[in-house]
């Protein structure tokens, strides 16, 4: 031992060590890639698709456009005796309205699909009347008839309750509906291209 020791190795006999060594650890690294599973080389392409999915699946209501609305509604009613209008007792009161209405859908029940590769199809369901907001309604003018006393007066609050109920909220969709669906595809386009900007989306709309 001590010979073999106290002998000098010649340089190539180090540098053919030092190139096994090298090309041995090589070898480690390229089976160690070769023989990955395959489960984890699609691991991220599954996790995109989770993320895609989680970002769409909003809880809330989300508001897709405001609205302003304004204008003048109207309400005349006078009484009768015998079935005949009794002249002079027309009341007539014109209400002026304004308010930002807020048009969109149910966050929760928008779903999203893969088709394909960086392909998804969006299922939005159908718009809805979110809310208002800067709300104003104002009594611009009463015309009443010199017997008006014998008609009951006309009720402003129910005037502006009809200026927002049901039927008038399904005209305000109605009369937007296309720039709703533009602002959906932007909306939810926008969020999944920024996960994956290849996606390709197409969207389903409820009528």
């Amino acid at each position: 031992m001590k010979e073999f020791l106290g002998r000098r190795v010649p340089v190539w006999v180090l540098f053919l060590v030092a190139v096994s060594l090298l090309a041995g650890g090589a070898l480690a690294t390229y089976s160690a890639w070769a023989f990955r599973p395959p489960a984890i080389l699609a691991s991220d392409g599954e996790s995109l698709n989770t993320q895609v999915v989680n970002s769409v699946s909003l809880k809330e209501q989300v508001v897709l456009m405001s609205l302003g609305i304004q204008g003048i509604d109207h309400k005349k009613q006078n009484s009768q005796f015998l079935g005949v209008d009794i002249p002079g007792s027309e009341r007539a009161s014109f209400l002026q309205y304004s308010f930002t209405a807020k048009l969109g859908i149910e966050g929760k029940d928008v779903k999203v699909t893969q088709t394909g590769d960086h392909q998804f199809q969006m299922s939005v369901p159908r718009f809805i009347f979110i809310g208002r907001a800067d709300e104003r309604f104002e009594l611009i003018v009463e015309d009443n008839g010199a017997l008006s006393w014998v008609t009951p007066r006309i009720d402003a609050v129910e005037m502006a309750n009809r200026v927002l109920n049901d039927q008038a909220q399904d005209a305000y969709i109605s009369s937007n509906r296309e720039l709703l669906v533009a602002q959906a595809q932007s909306f939810y386009g926008d969020i999944v291209k920024s996960i994956d900007p290849q996606a390709e989306l197409t969207f389903r709309f409820a009528s």
